[in-house]
Protein backbone atom coordinates (compact mmCIF):
# COMPACT_ATOMS: atom_id res chain seq x y z
CA UNK A 1 0.00 0.00 0.00
CA UNK A 2 1.41 3.49 -0.88
CA UNK A 3 0.44 6.78 1.88
CA UNK A 4 -1.64 9.13 -0.60
CA UNK A 5 -0.43 12.07 1.16
CA UNK A 6 -2.30 15.28 2.68
CA UNK A 7 -3.96 15.96 -0.94
CA UNK A 8 -5.28 19.11 0.28
CA UNK A 9 -6.31 20.58 -2.92
CA UNK A 10 -8.05 17.31 -4.65
CA UNK A 11 -10.30 18.03 -1.24
CA UNK A 12 -11.18 21.16 -1.66
CA UNK A 13 -11.90 20.96 -5.01
CA UNK A 14 -13.71 17.76 -4.45
CA UNK A 15 -15.65 18.30 -1.65
CA UNK A 16 -16.95 22.00 -3.14
CA UNK A 17 -18.12 19.86 -6.12
CA UNK A 18 -19.81 17.51 -3.72
CA UNK A 19 -21.57 19.84 -1.95
CA UNK A 20 -22.95 21.84 -4.40
CA UNK A 21 -24.44 18.58 -6.09
CA UNK A 22 -25.95 17.25 -3.00
CA UNK A 23 -27.65 20.42 -2.28
CA UNK A 24 -28.89 20.36 -6.13
CA UNK A 25 -30.01 17.19 -5.62
CA UNK A 26 -32.23 17.88 -2.32
CA UNK A 27 -33.03 21.24 -3.13
CA UNK A 28 -33.34 21.80 -6.60
CA UNK A 29 -31.65 24.98 -8.46
CA UNK A 30 -32.54 28.29 -6.71
CA UNK A 31 -35.36 30.18 -9.30
CA UNK A 32 -38.94 32.54 -8.82
CA UNK A 33 -40.51 29.70 -8.78
CA UNK A 34 -37.88 27.61 -6.14
CA UNK A 35 -36.69 30.20 -3.98
CA UNK A 36 -35.54 27.56 -1.74
CA UNK A 37 -33.08 26.19 -4.12
CA UNK A 38 -29.56 25.88 -4.26
CA UNK A 39 -26.57 28.10 -5.79
CA UNK A 40 -23.17 28.18 -4.48
CA UNK A 41 -22.15 31.94 -5.46
CA UNK A 42 -19.20 30.88 -7.83
CA UNK A 43 -19.66 31.72 -11.31
CA UNK A 44 -17.46 29.05 -12.58
CA UNK A 45 -19.44 26.26 -11.09
CA UNK A 46 -20.16 23.58 -13.48
CA UNK A 47 -21.74 21.51 -10.66
CA UNK A 48 -24.59 24.51 -10.59
CA UNK A 49 -24.72 25.11 -14.07
CA UNK A 50 -26.74 22.17 -14.37
CA UNK A 51 -30.21 20.94 -13.87
CA UNK A 52 -30.77 17.80 -11.32
CA UNK A 53 -33.98 15.97 -10.96
CA UNK A 54 -34.82 17.01 -7.70
CA UNK A 55 -34.88 13.46 -5.11
CA UNK A 56 -37.70 13.73 -2.92
CA UNK A 57 -36.81 11.26 0.19
CA UNK A 58 -39.66 13.12 2.67
CA UNK A 59 -38.33 14.68 5.95
CA UNK A 60 -34.33 12.85 5.09
CA UNK A 61 -33.92 15.73 2.97
CA UNK A 62 -34.56 18.44 5.82
CA UNK A 63 -32.34 16.15 8.13
CA UNK A 64 -29.51 15.41 5.98
CA UNK A 65 -28.87 18.61 5.36
CA UNK A 66 -26.64 20.23 8.09
CA UNK A 67 -24.37 17.20 7.67
CA UNK A 68 -23.45 17.79 4.12
CA UNK A 69 -20.12 19.14 4.30
CA UNK A 70 -19.18 16.41 7.26
CA UNK A 71 -20.48 13.44 5.27
CA UNK A 72 -18.12 14.66 2.62
CA UNK A 73 -15.01 15.57 4.27
CA UNK A 74 -14.85 13.16 7.29
CA UNK A 75 -11.33 12.02 8.94
CA UNK A 76 -11.45 8.20 8.15
CA UNK A 77 -10.81 6.96 11.88
CA UNK A 78 -13.74 9.15 12.68
CA UNK A 79 -16.17 8.06 9.93
CA UNK A 80 -17.64 4.83 11.71
CA UNK A 81 -18.49 6.70 14.75
CA UNK A 82 -19.68 9.89 12.87
CA UNK A 83 -22.13 7.71 10.98
CA UNK A 84 -23.68 6.35 13.75
CA UNK A 85 -24.67 9.62 15.64
CA UNK A 86 -25.89 10.63 12.30
CA UNK A 87 -28.18 7.28 12.25
CA UNK A 88 -28.95 7.72 16.18
CA UNK A 89 -30.06 11.24 15.29
CA UNK A 90 -32.45 10.46 12.67
CA UNK A 91 -34.39 7.61 14.83
CA UNK A 92 -34.26 9.75 18.04
CA UNK A 93 -36.02 12.29 15.87
CA UNK A 94 -38.83 10.21 15.03
CA UNK A 95 -38.14 9.82 11.10
CA UNK A 96 -37.43 6.33 10.92
CA UNK A 97 -35.47 3.26 11.55
CA UNK A 98 -32.10 2.61 11.07
CA UNK A 99 -33.21 0.10 8.06
CA UNK A 100 -35.49 3.41 6.49
CA UNK A 101 -32.13 5.68 7.06
CA UNK A 102 -29.48 3.01 5.50
CA UNK A 103 -32.35 3.09 2.80
CA UNK A 104 -32.40 6.62 2.20
CA UNK A 105 -28.57 7.07 2.16
CA UNK A 106 -28.23 4.16 -0.30
CA UNK A 107 -30.62 6.36 -2.64
CA UNK A 108 -28.91 9.61 -1.86
CA UNK A 109 -25.15 8.57 -1.82
CA UNK A 110 -24.69 5.51 -2.80
CA UNK A 111 -27.32 5.14 -6.04
CA UNK A 112 -27.62 8.90 -7.55
CA UNK A 113 -24.38 9.70 -5.51
CA UNK A 114 -22.00 7.59 -6.82
CA UNK A 115 -23.48 5.72 -9.61
CA UNK A 116 -25.09 7.84 -11.24
CA UNK A 117 -23.10 11.31 -10.59
CA UNK A 118 -19.81 10.20 -9.73
CA UNK A 119 -19.28 8.04 -12.55
CA UNK A 120 -21.80 8.99 -14.68
CA UNK A 121 -21.02 12.29 -15.07
CA UNK A 122 -16.86 11.54 -15.33
CA UNK A 123 -16.08 13.28 -11.24
CA UNK A 124 -14.16 9.73 -11.08
CA UNK A 125 -11.60 11.13 -14.05
CA UNK A 126 -11.69 14.55 -12.22
CA UNK A 127 -10.65 13.15 -9.16
CA UNK A 128 -8.38 10.97 -10.51
CA UNK A 129 -6.51 14.02 -12.28
CA UNK A 130 -6.29 15.75 -9.09
CA UNK A 131 -5.33 13.14 -6.79
CA UNK A 132 -2.40 12.25 -10.09
CA UNK A 133 -1.44 8.94 -8.24
CA UNK A 134 0.19 6.77 -10.89
CA UNK A 135 -0.12 3.48 -9.72
CA UNK A 136 -2.67 1.40 -7.67
CA UNK A 137 -2.12 2.70 -4.23
CA UNK A 138 -3.08 -1.01 -2.86
CA UNK A 139 -0.62 -3.17 -5.21
CA UNK A 140 1.73 -0.76 -6.65
CA UNK A 141 1.97 -2.96 -9.38
CA UNK A 142 -0.51 -1.51 -12.35
CA UNK A 143 -0.11 1.91 -13.49
CA UNK A 144 -3.85 3.92 -13.36
CA UNK A 145 -2.99 6.74 -15.82
CA UNK A 146 -6.64 8.39 -16.63
CA UNK A 147 -6.66 9.50 -20.28
CA UNK A 148 -9.53 11.05 -22.26
CA UNK A 149 -10.68 10.71 -25.51
CA UNK A 150 -11.04 14.06 -27.45
CA UNK A 151 -12.98 16.96 -26.48
CA UNK A 152 -12.52 15.56 -23.01
CA UNK A 153 -14.83 12.83 -22.96
CA UNK A 154 -14.04 9.73 -20.94
CA UNK A 155 -11.25 7.31 -21.96
CA UNK A 156 -9.63 5.20 -19.21
CA UNK A 157 -9.20 6.03 -15.25
CA UNK A 158 -8.76 4.16 -12.65
CA UNK A 159 -11.01 2.35 -10.09
CA UNK A 160 -12.00 3.79 -6.86
CA UNK A 161 -12.35 1.27 -4.02
CA UNK A 162 -14.60 1.99 -0.87
CA UNK A 163 -12.71 1.74 2.26
CA UNK A 164 -15.63 1.00 3.90
CA UNK A 165 -17.92 -0.69 1.31
CA UNK A 166 -20.51 1.16 0.37
CA UNK A 167 -22.97 -1.59 0.48
CA UNK A 168 -22.72 -1.94 4.55
CA UNK A 169 -21.80 2.01 4.82
CA UNK A 170 -24.01 4.07 1.93
CA UNK A 171 -23.16 7.08 3.74
CA UNK A 172 -20.03 7.44 3.29
CA UNK A 173 -20.47 6.47 -0.38
CA UNK A 174 -18.92 10.37 -1.80
CA UNK A 175 -16.85 10.89 0.88
CA UNK A 176 -13.42 11.91 -0.12
CA UNK A 177 -11.22 9.58 1.77
CA UNK A 178 -13.30 6.32 2.09
CA UNK A 179 -12.14 6.56 -2.28
CA UNK A 180 -9.38 4.81 -2.61
CA UNK A 181 -7.64 5.00 -6.46
CA UNK A 182 -6.87 1.30 -7.01
CA UNK A 183 -7.15 -0.82 -10.15
CA UNK A 184 -9.36 -3.57 -10.91
CA UNK A 185 -7.49 -6.44 -9.37
CA UNK A 186 -7.68 -5.12 -6.20
CA UNK A 187 -10.73 -3.51 -6.30
CA UNK A 188 -13.29 -6.25 -7.37
CA UNK A 189 -11.07 -9.39 -6.80
CA UNK A 190 -9.01 -8.80 -3.76
CA UNK A 191 -10.36 -6.27 -1.59
CA UNK A 192 -13.87 -6.46 -3.08
CA UNK A 193 -15.98 -6.00 0.35
CA UNK A 194 -14.19 -6.94 2.72
CA UNK A 195 -14.59 -5.54 6.10
CA UNK A 196 -11.50 -2.90 7.17
CA UNK A 197 -11.65 -0.66 9.96
CA UNK A 198 -8.80 2.18 11.05
CA UNK A 199 -8.08 0.79 14.05
CA UNK A 200 -7.24 -2.91 12.73
CA UNK A 201 -5.54 -1.66 9.12
CA UNK A 202 -3.16 0.76 7.86
CA UNK A 203 -5.11 3.36 6.26
CA UNK A 204 -3.96 5.32 2.98
CA UNK A 205 -4.90 8.69 3.85
CA UNK A 206 -3.72 8.37 7.36
CA UNK A 207 -0.70 5.85 8.41
CA UNK A 208 2.01 8.24 6.54
CA UNK A 209 4.86 5.49 7.66
CA UNK A 210 3.15 2.63 5.19
CA UNK A 211 6.14 2.01 3.31
CA UNK A 212 8.26 1.21 6.48
CA UNK A 213 6.02 -0.63 8.00
CA UNK A 214 7.09 -3.78 6.14
CA UNK A 215 10.09 -4.93 3.73
CA UNK A 216 9.40 -7.39 0.26
CA UNK A 217 11.40 -10.61 0.73
CA UNK A 218 12.39 -14.13 -0.61
CA UNK A 219 12.55 -17.31 0.20
CA UNK A 220 13.68 -20.78 -1.14
CA UNK A 221 10.66 -23.27 -1.08
CA UNK A 222 10.39 -26.94 -1.11
CA UNK A 223 10.84 -27.16 -5.33
CA UNK A 224 14.21 -25.62 -4.62
CA UNK A 225 12.47 -22.13 -6.48
CA UNK A 226 12.21 -18.35 -5.10
CA UNK A 227 9.33 -17.51 -3.84
CA UNK A 228 8.47 -13.90 -2.77
CA UNK A 229 8.08 -13.28 1.28
CA UNK A 230 8.26 -10.53 3.56
CA UNK A 231 11.57 -9.75 5.77
CA UNK A 232 11.35 -10.59 9.64
CA UNK A 233 7.49 -11.03 9.89
CA UNK A 234 7.75 -11.97 13.46
CA UNK A 235 8.60 -7.99 13.57
CA UNK A 236 5.52 -6.73 11.54
CA UNK A 237 2.99 -4.78 13.43
CA UNK A 238 -0.39 -6.85 14.04
CA UNK A 239 -2.15 -3.93 11.89
CA UNK A 240 0.73 -3.87 9.15
CA UNK A 241 0.77 -8.47 9.17
CA UNK A 242 -3.83 -7.74 8.99
CA UNK A 243 -4.08 -5.06 5.96
CA UNK A 244 -1.24 -7.46 3.91
CA UNK A 245 -3.33 -10.60 4.66
CA UNK A 246 -6.62 -8.96 3.73
CA UNK A 247 -5.19 -7.23 0.65
CA UNK A 248 -4.08 -10.18 -0.47
CA UNK A 249 -0.51 -8.69 -1.06
CA UNK A 250 1.46 -12.10 -1.35
CA UNK A 251 -0.88 -13.34 -3.78
CA UNK A 252 -0.97 -10.82 -6.62
CA UNK A 253 2.74 -11.08 -6.33
CA UNK A 254 3.02 -14.59 -5.96
CA UNK A 255 3.29 -14.65 -10.13
CA UNK A 256 6.32 -12.26 -9.78
CA UNK A 257 8.69 -14.52 -8.27
CA UNK A 258 9.17 -16.39 -11.75
CA UNK A 259 9.53 -13.27 -13.38
CA UNK A 260 10.90 -10.07 -11.47
CA UNK A 261 12.18 -11.46 -8.58
CA UNK A 262 13.97 -14.33 -10.68
CA UNK A 263 15.61 -11.47 -12.64
CA UNK A 264 17.22 -9.54 -10.28
CA UNK A 265 18.10 -12.98 -8.45
CA UNK A 266 19.86 -13.77 -11.46
CA UNK A 267 21.32 -10.18 -11.72
CA UNK A 268 23.02 -10.78 -8.11
CA UNK A 269 24.65 -14.40 -9.26
CA UNK A 270 25.74 -13.08 -12.90
CA UNK A 271 29.23 -13.18 -12.06
CA UNK A 272 31.42 -13.45 -8.94
CA UNK A 273 31.06 -10.08 -7.87
CA UNK A 274 27.63 -8.62 -7.12
CA UNK A 275 26.12 -7.50 -10.38
CA UNK A 276 23.57 -5.21 -8.97
CA UNK A 277 26.47 -3.37 -7.38
CA UNK A 278 28.64 -2.76 -10.70
CA UNK A 279 25.66 -1.90 -12.49
CA UNK A 280 24.62 0.87 -9.90
CA UNK A 281 27.92 1.97 -9.47
CA UNK A 282 29.60 1.59 -12.58
CA UNK A 283 27.09 1.78 -15.21
CA UNK A 284 26.96 5.88 -16.87
CA UNK A 285 30.16 6.13 -14.35
CA UNK A 286 30.69 9.62 -16.09
CA UNK A 287 27.67 10.94 -16.15
CA UNK A 288 27.47 11.76 -12.53
CA UNK A 289 24.09 10.66 -11.69
CA UNK A 290 21.93 10.52 -8.63
CA UNK A 291 20.92 7.04 -7.24
CA UNK A 292 17.07 7.97 -8.34
CA UNK A 293 18.41 7.96 -11.64
CA UNK A 294 20.41 5.57 -11.89
CA UNK A 295 17.43 3.57 -10.24
CA UNK A 296 15.30 4.59 -12.69
CA UNK A 297 17.15 4.18 -16.10
CA UNK A 298 18.09 0.66 -14.83
CA UNK A 299 15.65 -0.89 -12.96
CA UNK A 300 12.46 1.62 -13.84
CA UNK A 301 11.72 2.20 -10.35
CA UNK A 302 11.76 5.08 -8.22
CA UNK A 303 13.31 4.55 -5.04
CA UNK A 304 12.34 8.17 -2.45
CA UNK A 305 9.00 6.81 -0.76
CA UNK A 306 6.71 9.93 -2.02
CA UNK A 307 7.41 8.80 -5.42
CA UNK A 308 6.64 5.18 -5.35
CA UNK A 309 3.23 5.59 -7.03
CA UNK A 310 5.23 6.89 -10.24
CA UNK A 311 6.64 3.22 -11.53
CA UNK A 312 4.88 -0.14 -10.66
CA UNK A 313 6.45 -1.58 -8.36
CA UNK A 314 9.01 0.25 -7.08
CA UNK A 315 8.83 -1.08 -3.58
CA UNK A 316 9.11 -4.53 -4.32
CA UNK A 317 12.28 -4.41 -6.55
CA UNK A 318 13.91 -1.55 -4.22
CA UNK A 319 13.05 -3.75 -1.31
CA UNK A 320 14.88 -6.75 -2.92
CA UNK A 321 17.54 -4.89 -4.68
CA UNK A 322 18.07 -3.55 -1.08
CA UNK A 323 18.56 -6.82 0.28
CA UNK A 324 20.63 -8.46 -2.70
CA UNK A 325 23.39 -5.68 -2.53
CA UNK A 326 23.46 -6.52 1.31
CA UNK A 327 24.61 -10.20 0.38
CA UNK A 328 28.20 -10.77 0.23
CA UNK A 329 30.48 -13.32 -1.40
Amino acid sequence: MIYLGEQKDARIKYTQKAFCYLNKKLYGSISSSNPNGYKCGQKDCDVCSIGFHVLDLGSFNDFIKPYIYNIISVMPDKMLNFEKKVSKAYIKAGLGTSYDFKDNCSKLFKIQGYTNWFTGYAINYQLAEWLDQHTCTFCNRQYIFTARKKAGTKGMTCQFDHWFDKATHPLLALSFYNLIPSCSVCNSSVKSTASFDTKTHLHPYLDKNIANSFSFSYIMNAQSAYEISFANEYKISNKAKRTLKDLGTKLVYSKHSKKELKDLIDLRKKYSDNYLEILLKKTFGDLHMSDQERYRLIFGIEIEEKDYHKRPMSKFKKDIITELLSIKN
